[in-house]
């Protein structure tokens, strides 16, 4: 069935569409498309068979599972769209949602999620659109349908009096499309004994539970909320006997800890001890060991500190529940409308803390107001809304003024309350951390280019921006478990870089495979313990620019793939990027025969104070293209590993190539100059501009400067310069097709030789200097005297003395006259 690319899981298929075939068929590798699942899930502990489509599988080799448990089994079948294969699921795999990725012979997909349940999967049969005529099942299953337009689906199972009727659905969570499922669960009379529309846990997939009042035959109905639906509507209905949580109190525990948690149900609820893990998981997920557990977990959050549970009644200052300091994790229940909590916790002068509320983001349904107050009650900070997606749940810093004990109040915004009304208020300092991740490549898609897949005998480049908190110092990456025949070339993350390329190499025999890789960063000093971790962000579903979910890697799929049709290298500078200059890099690509297509050419990092396009285009059948690198002021002196990316239209897809490292050095600049002073002219005449020279270092030879950024109209002589100028002078030509205003924003241009070289360094000097040219002179001639009759003609006067020559007025006292001439 079609999918809507506007609503796609994860929003790549949408960009990956732009780029269309060329031709049928193509001998060069291609980036393959990943579209659909079916089934979109399978039991764990079973062997599913799998049917994936999408866009150039025929030459499928595996799919790359990100969890561990996973295995494929066998390849049944290839075609160009489509390819069926079997897939075995451990029993342990959890249950929940799981990526996986497409890998062929000549590339690698965007990741889609495949769900494992705990219960083995029917598939809908039609008819099953009437009350009357449902489709019969049983207890314990996951039902794969498909909500059409204006459709509702019934399912029959019968039930004992006392017996628990459970449905989940997955619907938003498979990522096809925004669907929004409307279930209900109904008697044999049509009446609707409970109903879920949305969910705070799962958005607008919902589930509720029912507790049979006779024996009898229930029905469970499934449709899109508004009666719309459509072919991709697709859904997993979990129909069961299983205990259905909103929540878990507390929500989150110490690692490595024992913790006695209560699951807690729209009307019941259960407790349990788990043991929690050892690591910090930001996925983790909570499930019931004692009773049925549901088809997915409770959000739990691990942390390395301990809880405080609220101790009632804590409802006021005077009876706060106490906390011994931060970082602490505040735990409580606003169990009934208009009821507020307290805590006491002792904080030191000159502490900056973090004060973040889970709630929503955890299955509650409290909208968490916080606020701080000292002993005298005096407000000292507050958050209603700003935890991140789930904007409801409170999250704000506060520098603490003076030891003593402060008071946190929690409450719900709108003052309601109830049993599910669960919070969990993390106050920590600002502990030392390292992450790093690539960045989003795309508008509303953080998929694209997320992946290795390497070229045998080429490379792969990517972008990680490092963010540090409260460390410093050089960190080294370490990568584990890499596919025969691969290495990263790139080793450090310099103290002073906020983001570095990763350069991976495969050399020209490694074997086609993946693996899913651990990459970590390890600090230099011995003394510095923090370790570095990837965070790689993917948008799971989104719609436009709204993200409903998303799941956190700390892995990177790398592959090797087959020979790209063209490379990339980097034409080592003869001469250093110098402070206030440019160099033009240029890139030389060699192709296979045969391949003619454009290259586009990715500028993937550059240093501090360096800036260029990010990208050029080696055009069709030619072979390079120049980036122009543009260094500040300020750019640091040192050499830096440049690599750009190469992605091109093979025909069917996109193929990706990346340069080898080439180094590219920065130096400060031989000669500087402040901006000229404004110079004047008048149309037509000739002018000299004068700049003063700051020697910063020596050369040999004689520099050429010219002044740039005028007109053509406007010719400016350039001029030759020694290690020993201290001013340079050139000479303005204007004429009458000269543009008469101000001419702003020009430099100098000097290309100083380097010893041992025939190249220059482009320096540019004299930044905003400005030229104006004037419209010409009036010239003011006196009107003619009036004529004298001769009958009236007086004596002849004596003649007078000649007049003394005119005075050479300055150009001011000229634009005075012509002023003082223009107001008459």
């Amino acid at each position: 069935m079609p999918i809507d690319p506007y609503f796609i899981v994860m929003s790549t298929i949408r960009n990956l569409i732009l780029i269309t075939a060329a031709c049928a068929t193509s001998a060069f590798a291609a980036y393959p498309t990943f579209n659909t699942t079916a089934p979109n899930g399978g039991q764990r502990g079973t062997e599913v068979k799998l049917t994936v489509t999408g866009t150039q599988l025929a030459d499928f080799e595996s799919m790359i599972f990100f969890s561990p448990g996973f295995t494929q089994k066998s390849v049944d079948k290839v075609e160009a769209n489509k390819v069926q294969l079997t897939i075995g699921i451990a029993p342990d795999v959890p249950p929940g949602n799981h990526l996986m990725r497409i890998r062929t012979k000549s590339g690698m997909s965007h990741a889609r999620q495949f769900f494992v349940g705990i219960f083995p999967n029917v598939d809908e049969k039609e008819p099953n659109s009437d009350f009357e005529s449902p489709q019969v099942i049983q207890l314990n299953q996951t039902v794969e349908g498909v909500v059409q337009t204006e459709d509702v689906d019934y399912y029959r199972v019968s039930l004992k009096k006392g017996q628990r009727l459970s449905v989940e659905v997955d619907g938003l969570r498979l990522g096809y499309t925004v669907f929004d499922p409307f279930l209900a669960i109904i008697d044999k009379d049509r009446f609707e004994k409970v109903i879920s529309d949305d969910t705070i846990l799962h958005r607008q997939d919902g589930y509720c539970s029912y507790v049979a009042e006779e024996d009898g035959d229930y029905t469970v109905m499934i449709r899109e909320s508004s009666y719309r639906g459509g072919g991709n509507s697709y859904y997993r209905l979990h129909v069961g006997s299983f205990r259905r949580p909103d929540v878990v109190y507390p929500a989150g525990g110490k690692i490595g800890s024992k913790t006695k948690v209560r699951f807690i149900e729209r009307d019941s609820s259960f407790e349990e001890e788990v043991q929690l893990p050892a690591d910090i998981d930001p996925d983790y997920m909570l499930f019931s060991k004692s009773q049925e557990p549901a088809p997915s977990g409770n959000p739990f959050r691990l942390v390395n500190y301990d809880n405080v549970l609220e101790a009632e009644p804590n409802d006021e200052q005077a009876k706060a529940s106490v906390a011994p300091g931060s970082p602490i994790a505040l735990n409580g229940i606003i169990e009934k409308p208009g009821d507020v909590d307290f805590f006491k916790v002792p904080l030191k002068k000159g502490m900056t803390l973090e004060v973040q509320a889970f709630a929503q983001s955890l299955g509650s349904p409290l909208d968490s107001v916080v606020n701080i107050y000292n002993a005298k009650g005096g407000s000292i900070s507050g958050n209603d809304d700003g935890g991140g997606r789930r904007r409801l749940d409170s999250k704000f810093k506060i520098a603490i003024p003076a030891d003593g004990d402060y008071f946190v109040r929690v409450a719900d915004h709108l003052e309601r309350g109830g049993a599910n009304y669960v919070y969990r208020l993390e106050l920590i300092a600002a502990e030392p951390e390292v992450f790093f991740a690539s960045p989003q490549y795309s508008v509303n898609d953080n998929n694209y280019r997320q992946f290795i897949a390497v070229p045998k005998g080429g490379r792969y480049a990517t972008l990680v921006n490092v963010s540090r908190n409260n460390v410093g110092g050089d960190f080294k990456f370490d990568v584990q478990n890499m596919p025969q025949g691969v290495k990263l070339l790139t080793e450090m993350a310099p103290k002073d870089l906020g983001s570095v390329p990763l350069l991976f190499e495969a050399t020209a025999d490694a074997p086609l495979g993946h693996q899913v890789v651990p990459i970590s960063l390890n600090a230099v000093d011995p003394n510095t313990k923090t370790r570095g971790k990837l965070r790689q962000e993917f948008d799971i579903v989104r719609n436009g620019n709204v993200v409903y979910y998303t799941q956190i890697e700390d892995r990177l799929p790398v592959a090797v793939v087959e020979e790209a049709p063209y490379s990339l290298e980097i034409v080592k500078p003869a001469v250093p990027l110098v402070n206030n200059g440019i160099l033009e890099l240029k890139v030389v690509s060699k192709r296979k025969e045969g391949f003619k297509a454009p290259i586009r050419v990715l500028m993937i990092w550059k240093p501090n104070g360096v800036s260029a396009l990010g990208e050029q285009t080696i055009a069709e059948g030619q072979n390079e293209c120049v980036f122009q690198l543009d260094a500040n002021g300020g750019t640091p002196a040192g050499s830096w590993n440049f690599t750009v990316m190469g992605e091109a239209d093979a025909g069917s897809g996109r193929i990706y190539n990346a340069s080898p490292f080439t180094a590219v050095v920065t130096a400060p600049a031989y000669i500087n100059a402040p901006a000229i002073p404004l110079v004047a002219v008048e149309q037509g005449k000739e002018a000299v501009m004068v700049a003063k020279l700051e020697q910063l270092l020596p050369f040999d030879g004689e520099a050429t400067a010219q002044v740039l950024g005028v007109p053509d109209t406007i010719p400016i002589e350039p001029a030759k310069i020694t290690k020993d100028t201290k001013e340079v002078s050139f000479k303005v030509i204007t004429n009458d097709k000269s543009p008469i205003g101000k001419q702003a924003n020009l430099f100098v241009r000097v290309d100083v030789p380097v010893k041992g070289t025939n190249a220059t360094t482009i320096h540019r000097i004299a930044l905003g200097s400005i030229l104006r040219i004037d419209a010409p002179r009036k010239v003011v001639t006196p009107p003619p005297a009036a004529p004298v009759l001769a009958a009236n003609k007086p004596k002849e006067a004596p003649k007078p003395a000649a007049p003394a020559a005119p005075k050479v007025l300055s150009r001011l006292e000229q634009l005075r006259l012509e002023a003082a001439g223009a107001k008459k």
